[in-house]
């Protein structure tokens, strides 16, 4: 394992967007090596560079980026959402996306962005934190795990 700098871990801003494109574009692209259901639509990088724009703006989003050598290799977007009205639990966060650049996976980037988003959850008053994990991702589940995750609801899906 080569030496990593420390790590800076910062709210990402407008600057950001092309880069934080370009690692959704290899994190889609990673997943679809797995499964086809994650082939990139031919704009879909555009319209993923606007959701994240916009979400930068609001305060029911966290943004995060993980900085080495002035770029950042990683990046997390996480959110307060809301359940139906049947539970008693009100509030959850949920982890959209997560992605790390491949030569800096396993420094502890994705971790690091993680625990980031968690204190920004518990600062919300958040008690629970949900994501979407791939089936067919192996490396991911494995990650999650780590953090202290376990299973909780399977989607299943069907094509038809």
């Amino acid at each position: 394992m080569t030496t990593r700098s420390p790590l800076e871990i910062r709210q990402a801003s407008t600057a950001d967007l092309d880069e934080i494109v370009e690692l959704w574009k290899e994190f889609m692209d990673f997943h679809r090596q797995r499964d086809p259901f994650f082939t990139r639509a031919v704009d879909g990088h555009r319209r993923f560079r606007s959701f994240v724009a916009e979400n930068l703006e609001s305060p029911d989003w966290a943004v995060l980026v993980s900085i080495e050598a002035d770029r950042p290799v990683g990046y997390i977007m996480a959110t307060v959402l809301e359940y139906p009205p049947v539970f008693e639990v009100k509030r959850h966060g949920f982890v959209q996306d997560i992605a790390v650049t491949e030569v800096a996976r396993r420094h502890g980037v994705g971790s690091a962005l993680f625990e980031r988003a968690e204190t920004w959850f518990r600062k919300r008053g958040i008690t629970r934190i949900e994501l979407n994990v791939a089936a067919a991702n192996d490396t991911s589940q494995a990650f999650w795990r780590r953090l202290g995750f376990t299973d909780s609801i399977h989607r299943w899906a069907k094509d038809l």
